[in-house]
């Protein structure tokens, strides 16, 4: 017999003694729980989206009267102290307009421009959409309320499921006349990871007719952003 036919057996025999000592080693008694948690928080700032349109037959009036009214908006943001970052101007755009007729009549020209506004004192957000609209905006494209500094609150809600998930595992075992002892494995459970929904009345739609300042009782509701953890710990039984 050669030496590598021995030095084969020898490994397959290392083998075969590691799997009869894995066999030998019990399993520890283990109780596996979930543990969930929700944490709901305020919103802390608006991400606005508006529009701005102008007609005229005469493209350099569309284009002045369009300019005039971006800068009444852009000022009317400035002058709530809503940083220059946080003012973002695009998709400009200039083309003719036509009747709807056979024969198509040139009716003038448009101008329009989207602009996108992140307020960071949501308290501010129903006064100001009613300046913005009264300034020129006429078109409002979205408005969401979100949370910033996440992270935050995404370590408090898997700290709660955490806590949720041994106060199942020691109710559960006392049940059966038994106590847990240490976590032998913890998992944050894929399906459940902590996440950022808006929970009710997000996105809000407006017009310039609907903007009335007299108004003394607010129409916006923001909801809370909800935060979900979720984990799955198992703990040895003592």
């Amino acid at each position: 017999m050669n030496r590598r036919t021995l030095g084969l057996i020898a490994l397959i025999g290392i083998a075969a003694g590691m799997c009869s000592a894995q066999e030998i080693v019990p399993r520890p008694r283990l109780i596996s729980v979930r543990g969930t948690a929700e944490i709901n928080v305020d919103p802390n700032q608006v991400v606005m989206e508006f529009g701005v349109a102008t007609h005229d037959k005469d493209l350099a009036i569309a284009k002045s009267q369009h300019d005039s009214r971006m800068k009444k908006v852009i000022g009317l943001a400035r002058d709530a102290g809503i940083e220059a970052k946080d003012i973002q101007t695009d998709e400009l755009s200039m083309s003719p307009t036509y009747s709807e007729e056979k024969v198509p009549r040139l009716l003038g020209y448009e101008v329009s421009q989207t602009l996108t506004i992140t307020l960071k004192d949501p308290s501010k957000y129903e006064s100001l959409i009613t300046k913005f609209l009264l300034a020129g905006i006429n078109r409002v494209h979205s408005v969401n309320f979100s949370l910033t500094e996440t992270r935050k609150y995404r370590d408090e809600a898997r700290a709660k499921a955490l806590r949720a998930a041994k106060e199942k595992a020691i109710a559960m075992a006392a049940e059966l006349g038994q106590s847990i002892g240490k976590p032998w494995e913890i998992l944050e459970d894929d399906g459940w990871s902590p996440f950022v929904q808006v929970s009710a009345n997000s996105t809000y739609g407006y017009n310039a007719r609907s903007a009335s300042p007299s108004e003394e009782e607010s129409t916006v509701a923001p909801g809370q952003v909800t935060i979900r953890g979720s984990v799955r710990v198992s703990f040895q039984l003592e």
